[in-house]
């Protein structure tokens, strides 16, 4: 077998083709690359406000962990709380300020009515749930049957 010989035009037609197949790869591969360097910056960036949003839907329905809401301002956090103590009963806050605050108005923001039953509750014995999906309001529930019925009701 022999080998057919190119000639000088059919030989640089050939690599101006090959030239073209290279770039166009090496412009695919970049744009991909760059594409996902911005992906992974903007969620590592952003991780914090991802996982904050992603709770207040995800927690819908469900019992909130405690470590995740101020209990003076009654709202999800983003971020662990401090969990502090006041007259042997444990509550969480976002900051020292949050936590003298209930220290000065013990009586107006340590207790709570359950939203079905009206019963008052104390912040730090209570089932804690989401007001609305997508938002970050806290509800306080007395026991797990208000907290049941209080979802049924909204899931209607």
């Amino acid at each position: 077998m022999s080998k057919k010989k190119l000639t000088k035009r059919e030989l640089q037609e050939r690599q101006i083709f090959e030239d073209k197949k290279n770039k166009r790869t090496l412009r695919i591969s970049f744009g991909l690359l760059f594409v996902f360097i911005i992906l992974y910056l903007v969620f590592h960036t952003f991780w914090y406000d991802t996982k904050f949003a992603y709770r207040q839907y995800a927690f819908y329905g469900k019992e909130v962990p405690t470590e995740l809401v101020c209990m003076n301002g009654d709202k999800l956090l983003n971020h662990k709380s401090l969990k502090l103590s006041y007259k042997g009963k444990d509550y969480f806050f976002c900051n020292r300020d949050c936590y003298e605050h209930l220290v000065n108005h013990y009586k107006e923001d340590a207790f709570i009515p359950d939203p079905l039953s009206g019963d008052t509750v104390c912040k730090a014995d209570a089932l804690l749930g989401l007001k609305n999906k997508g938002e970050p309001e806290i509800v306080y529930f007395q026991n797990r049957k208000t907290f049941n019925q209080y979802y049924k009701s909204k899931n209607k």
